[in-house]
């Protein structure tokens, strides 16, 4: 059977399924499990009344585990700039408002953002000293109970006739949003942007504006504690160096450490 390629990223292929339905297929390693686990949290997610796509299946298709999703016609963020750069301010502004939109969520029985972040960081390569360093800096952070992303960025928005989605919902937790913008401001500030992105170019030269225009827009709606932002900064990018890329790495030890040495100071 010859399928439609809509796209790809570092976990899946996105191909036109059936009449309304996009089929999301993992790569091989991942297995029957990981694909239903986010079945459950992308359903879930959906209940909420989130602007997000309705799982329809799981099925296996030659040898691979997917998902069957409802095709949300729309172009990424990231492609919608490309069309016009003069875009970008309005593209940041609707960034900042969707956030706040889904911080506004109870997340209900989803898992949790600190487990998950306690998790990253056990496993991640630092030194024993330094892991426990950010483990009793994260016992000191505020837990939380809102509905978070944990992968929120440019790419997993869509903007089509029917408006705003988000997607890719696998690292969704329930927890606190100031560690949630701090993944995105980690994302839209100091991770490599993949060189066949759309609207690399003008993103990368004006990623500062764009990033402050997201989150003055984010505050308009809900004030922004900046030094809770600023506490959360080495734990997300010592979650980030779990992902194991090897070009952010430097970048993401030199957040870790400005971050435990502005705690002890």
């Amino acid at each position: 059977m010859l399928l439609m390629r809509l796209g790809q990223g570092r976990e899946a292929e996105v191909f036109a399924w059936a009449d309304g339905y996009v089929l999301k297929l993992f790569w091989p390693e991942f297995s029957q499990e990981d694909a239903e686990l986010e079945a459950r949290l992308t359903q879930q997610v959906w209940l909420l009344g989130v602007p997000s796509p309705r799982v329809e299946d799981v099925l296996e298709f030659e040898g691979r585990w997917g998902l069957v999703l409802e095709w949300i016609r729309g172009v990424p963020l990231t492609e919608y700039i490309q069309a016009n750069p003069d875009r970008l301010r309005f593209a940041a502004q609707m960034l900042g408002a969707l956030h706040r939109q889904l911080h506004s969520k109870a997340a209900g029985h989803l898992p949790s953002q600190r487990l998950h972040l306690i998790q990253r960081i056990q496993a991640c390569r630092l030194p024993e000293a330094q892991r426990e360093a950010l483990l009793q800096h994260l016992e000191q952070l505020p837990d939380g109970s809102v509905l978070c992303h944990g992968d929120f960025h440019p790419e997993n928005v869509l903007l089509g006739e029917q408006g705003v989605f988000v997607v890719d919902w696998p690292n969704v937790t329930r927890g606190n949003p100031m560690a949630d913008i701090a993944r995105t401001t980690l994302l839209m500030l100091y991770s490599e942007l993949p060189h066949d992105l759309p609207a690399r170019e003008e993103i990368m030269h004006q990623r500062q504006y764009f990033y402050q225009t997201y989150l003055e827009h984010y505050q308009n709606f809900s004030g922004l504690d900046m030094a809770q932002l600023r506490a959360w900064m080495p734990i997300v990018a010592a979650a980030r160096l779990r992902e194991n890329i090897p070009h952010e790495e430097p970048r993401l030890m030199r957040l870790i450490q400005e971050g435990l040495q502005e705690r002890s100071a």
